[in-house]
């Protein structure tokens, strides 16, 4: 089935989330394990994204069993999504090409609710049709229902979907539900390209 829409997971293909650089960035080396486990590698970090905590509350509670002198620069870590998470540059003439070519752009992201942020720093946002953010639904990928969603918003036919995100797991999911995707875990244009030649998407 010919492909019309393309659907962009966020971190890791359209923003450079790294969090080893934010980590190394901030903090001595000595503290790099632990506030990783406690921040990012957390299941309170994924609940902030489901939706299940608010921004401010996630971070009261990652900080709870770490130095009290490191509170700060963590929330100041975390607050600055936008410093920490530009946009990949190289991503902005592929999305630009497959709008110019009549496709249908969509994103599917596991976010926060600072995601408005993002919307006045990522310019490939211009050529998007639609966004779905993990934290308004209450829901989280690799979880089918917010792939549903998806569906059921923009009244998508997933085998018309072709989806980019850097998670295998995530991957996993869209395939079974029908999508044909491209893990972008290797931050490879070209293979992205090439992956979507061999899907038929004009770009």
């Amino acid at each position: 089935m010919a492909k019309k829409n393309i659907v962009f997971d966020m971190g890791g293909v359209l923003v450079d989330f790294d969090a080893k650089r934010s980590l190394t960035t901030h903090f001595d080396p000595k503290y790099h394990d632990i506030i990783n486990e406690k921040t990012f590698a957390s299941e309170t970090w994924k609940l902030m994204d489901k939706g299940d905590y608010e921004v401010e509350e996630a971070i009261d509670i990652m900080c709870r069993d770490l130095p009290r002198e490191l509170h700060d620069e963590i929330r100041t870590m975390i607050l600055d999504h936008e410093g920490e998470m530009p946009p990949i540059k190289e991503m902005y003439p592929i999305v630009k090409s497959l709008k110019e070519n009549g496709y249908n752009i969509y994103l599917l992201s596991n976010c926060p609710g600072w995601f408005e942020d993002f919307k006045k720093s990522v310019p490939a946002f211009d050529f998007f049709d639609g966004f779905i953010i993990s934290a308004k639904y209450n829901l989280i990928k690799p979880e089918k229902e917010i792939y549903e969603v998806l569906f059921r918003e923009f009244s998508l036919v997933p085998e018309e979907c072709f989806f980019i995100d850097d998670s295998p797991a995530n991957i996993e999911t869209a395939k079974n539900l029908g999508m044909h995707g491209h893990c972008f875990n290797d931050k490879d244009t070209n293979k992205l390209i090439a992956s979507f030649k061999n899907s038929g998407i004009s770009i």
